[in-house]
This record gives C-alpha cells, sequence and structure tokens, in this order.
C-alpha cells in the first residue's frame, strides 16, 4: 500500500472481511480499479507502483495436498482463498475438470451479483496433486 500511494495512486480498503483492497488511479476511485498491487499487462497503473515482481511463497509439495489452484483476478475479486479451497473440495470427487467449472461457474455469478452484466476475466486451473504419489 505505502509504495503505491508514495507512487501517486490510491487504495481502498476490502468492501467485506476476505476480499481485496483495490488501487485506484484517482482519489474519486472512478479512473482504472484493481484488485491488486502486482499485475502483467496493466501498463495505465505501472506509474502509479502496480508493479509485476511477484510475492513468491515455496511450499513443498506433500502426499497430503490434494490439488493447487491457480486463478486470475476475476477469480479472486469476490471469492476468498479459504472459499475457492472449499469449493473445489467439494466438488473434487467429480475430477479436477469439473471442480474447475464449478470454482468458474462461482465465480461468474458473483460477478453476476455484484457488478451485473460487467465482469473481468475469469481464468483457473486445478490440478489434482494425489496422483502425483501414486505409481503406475
Amino acid at each position: 500500500m505505502a509504495r503505491i500511494e508514495k507512487m501517486g495512486g490510491f487504495v481502498t480498503p476490502p468492501p467485506e472481511p476476505g476480499l481485496s483492497a483495490r488501487v485506484w488511479l484517482d482519489v474519486d476511485c472512478t479512473q482504472i480499479g484493481l484488485a491488486m498491487a502486482r499485475s502483467l499487462g496493466d501498463h495505465a497503473v505501472k506509474p502509479i507502483g502496480v508493479i509485476a515482481e511477484p510475492v513468491v511463497t515455496i511450499h513443498d509439495v506433500r502426499p497430503e495436498d490434494d490439488f493447487v489452484i491457480l486463478a486470475t483476478d476475476g477469480v479472486w475479486e469476490f471469492i476468498s482463498s479459504d472459499e475457492a479451497v472449499q469449493l473445489v473440495a467439494r466438488n473434487l470427487a467429480s475430477g479436477a475438470t469439473k471442480a474447475c467449472q464449478a470454482l468458474i461457474e462461482a465465480a461468474a455469478a458473483k460477478w453476476h451479483d455484484e457488478e451485473g452484466d460487467y465482469r473481468d476475466d475469469i481464468t483457473a486451473l486445478v490440478v489434482r496433486l494425489r496422483h502425483l504419489w501414486t505409481s503406475n
């Protein structure tokens, strides 16, 4: 947040617990608003401190890890990490594709509830990990 504000950007707090703060070009929050402070390709907000350098967390994959979710901000805008994990876990027995579809559909429904006909891109990938530990 300090980096964004130092560069002249504006940050609004999350609208509710589990959701993201937003970065804005203007104090009235009418111009471009992103739900992240790091992004690839959002050149319009580079001058206010939005950067492409990621925050990296290392997690050693273990046999008890079931899956990993990779998703764009269109998923994370209205769905928390915990909610996404629970949703995918509930649907994983039907396969990673079905679990991913359920996540995307839930994200689209949340966008519709919050924004009407507008929505950001919603892209996700669910990778099952459990099968990495079994030999054929």
